[in-house]
Order: C-alpha cells, then structure tokens, then sequence
C-alpha cells in the first residue's frame, strides 16, 4: 500500500519538478556536480558533541563548562553550501520530498554512527526532535521525523516520536548561543502517547536536520535522561565554529 507522505512526495514531484537547491539544474534536490561539494565531519572530532577538531586541539571548545544531556552526538556533513541549502530548503520551502534525498545522503554516517554505539542491536530506538503543532500544521511535515524515520528505516532500527513541544517559541535560527538556550528550555516532554514505551527502552538516539549549539538537542535529550534513556544525537548536518575548524592538511 502506498503511504500518503508517498503520494505527497509524489505530487510535489509531479507538479515542483526538482531542481537543485545549490545550482538549479533539473532532475534532483541535490544534483551529482554539487553533491561533491558536501563536506563530511572529519575524522577526529570531539567524543561528546561530535564538533571537528583539528589536531592541534587537546580540548573541545564546544564542550567547556557545558553539561550536555545527550552521551554522544555526530552528524553527517558541516553546515556549509549545499548543506545548508538542503536543509534550509526542506525548512522554509516546505520540500517534503527532500528528506528522502537527505537521508540517503547522510545514511553512510548514520550507519557509522550507530557502529559507534555497539551495532544495531545496541539501538533501542531512534526518535526526533519535534516541531510544535503550530509549525507541523504550517509547514505540513516534521522534517526531522521524517528524516529519523527514513534513517531508522534503512538501518532496520525502530522508530518512533517520543517527545512533543509543548510551547512554540522563536525561530531558533538567528538567536545567539544564551538566547537558543531560553528558547528551548523546559520547552519539551515525553509525549503521553509514548510513555510505555519510553519505560522499556534504554539507548536511544535522537534525529534532527541541524546542530547549531546543541542546546535544542540537550533539551531533549535532558527529559529523556530523565525518563531513564541514554539519549545519543546525530543531525544531517553540524555548524562548526572557527576556533576548532581542522586546517586542509587535517581533513
């Protein structure tokens, strides 16, 4: 049976025909000559929020004088060129399809990462960071929902919500790292729908499009540590500050 995000995607397909977001050209939300220009997270990156070190580096900026709920976070590309423009794209144009690309995209590093926390089998669960009613009913999707479904999907991990918003707030884009910080806090809970199962899982890993400051990623994962879960992160894409950017030589 064909699902009815399916027929969505395909009638978006039908009538917005897809054009790169970068360049433009025909046929594909990223086209092959500008999906090159993704830049995957190095190699060396901190153990705890995922930020890209250069070897020069003994410390983590990102996690100085922070207590970050979540155990782990890693995402797959930094948040630059076409990147953003994907995700900016499936945010602010409402391209329900382009997760679909997204995540096929980013499944390399999803695998990898969920690698790092023991297999497969080490995963209880993947959910996502959710949006507010008001913003699911403007935009008509969850794009990280549908990003964490069709991720779990691929690696034959379960998925399931598992957090509501319960206050709107502002736009997180724009805000500095405080401002981010008031904005989401006490901002999430376990959705009663899915209290049972929180009970019964223990690792779990939480989707979103971006990691900017971590601090919408901490807010969730604060309530699931709570609730009794090992909250871990990953996110499509990563901001990385200019201090712990790696030189040419370190990528």
């Amino acid at each position: 049976m064909i699902s009815i995000g399916r027929l969505a995607d395909g009638a978006v397909d039908l009538f917005l025909p897809k054009r790169c977001v970068q360049c433009g050209r025909a046929g594909a939300w990223l086209c092959e000559v500008c999906a090159p220009a993704l830049v995957p997270l190095p190699a060396t990156v901190c153990g705890h929020c995922g930020a890209p070190l250069s070897r020069s580096l003994s410390e983590c900026r990102e996690c100085r004088g922070r207590r970050l709920a979540f155990a782990s976070a890693r995402a797959a590309f930094l948040y630059e060129g076409p990147a953003r423009r994907l995700v900016t794209s499936c945010k602010f144009r409402a391209l329900r399809s382009l997760t679909a690309e997204m995540a096929v995209l980013a499944g390399g590093s999803f695998e990898r990462a969920v690698a790092a926390l023991g297999g497969p089998a080490a995963v209880d669960l993947v959910t996502c960071v959710p949006v507010h009613r008001d913003r699911d009913l403007e935009r008509g999707f969850d794009q990280a929902a549908l990003l964490g479904r069709r991720l779990a999907a691929a690696a034959d991990l379960p998925f399931a919500p598992l957090l509501v918003r319960t206050r709107r707030g502002r736009r997180q884009s724009g805000l500095g790292a405080a401002e981010r910080a008031a904005n989401v806090r006490s901002a999430f809970t376990v959705d009663d729908t899915a209290a049972d199962k929180v009970g019964t899982v223990s690792t779990v890993l939480v989707v979103d499009d971006v990691y900017t400051t971590g601090e919408t990623l901490h807010a969730c994962s604060a309530v699931l540590r709570h609730a009794g879960c090992e909250p871990h992160a990953f996110t499509f894409a990563r901001a990385a500050r200019a201090f712990h950017l790696p030189i040419a030589s370190d990528r």
